[in-house]
């Protein structure tokens, strides 16, 4: 073997320690640290979008009202799918939906809501007859909702119903791709 192919040799042998270091530590950060989520359809818009890539924050959060959160719902392929939605209610708190005010109260508080969708006319129908629901949220859950309140399937859906916070995988700080 020549001399520079040799020098080639050490430098690959360097550097691949080097590597396997960076690979280990960004596994680590993402499994314990941080996440990088994506979101899937338009439940959130206009705050997020679709296809949009998020910062995921997951050490030690404690759900609080307004945060947008990464939820593991336990279905899907694999059980492997994730909602994106925003904290309405907090365990033990009562959440009053008029639909014909298009108002969300918690604890007889309504809530200011500037990131509602309101480009498609009405930004909350109806899920059944009623026009005014309300519910309790029971012990270590969640109630949540996307900002595209008449495309997102949230608390309101019997398919997900009352978020328990165990399935929160963590708080979105950052929405890294437009």
């Amino acid at each position: 073997m020549s001399e520079p192919e040799q020098n080639d040799k050490k430098q690959s042998d360097r550097w691949f320690p080097i590597f396997c270091a960076v690979m280990v530590v960004l596994l680590l950060l993402n499994t314990f640290v941080v996440k990088l989520a994506v979101v899937d359809g338009r439940s959130m818009y206009p705050t997020l979008h679709d296809r949009q890539l998020l910062l995921v924050l997951r050490p030690g959060y404690q759900p609080k009202l307004g945060d947008v959160v990464v939820i593991h719902t336990g279905v899907g392929i694999f059980n492997r799918d994730y909602i994106v939605k925003r904290v309405i209610a907090t365990e033990g708190q009562t959440v009053k939906i008029d639909y014909d005010l298009n108002e969300v109260s918690v604890e007889d508080v309504t809530l200011e809501e500037p990131y509602l969708n309101f480009e498609e006319g009405d930004p909350m129908l109806p899920r059944d007859e009623r026009s005014v629901v309300s519910d309790t949220v029971p012990e270590g859950c969640v109630f949540v909702m996307g900002d595209n309140r008449n495309h997102s399937a949230d608390s309101r859906s019997e398919k997900y119903g009352m978020i328990d916070k165990s399935r929160i995988v963590g708080r979105v700080v950052l929405p890294v791709l437009p």
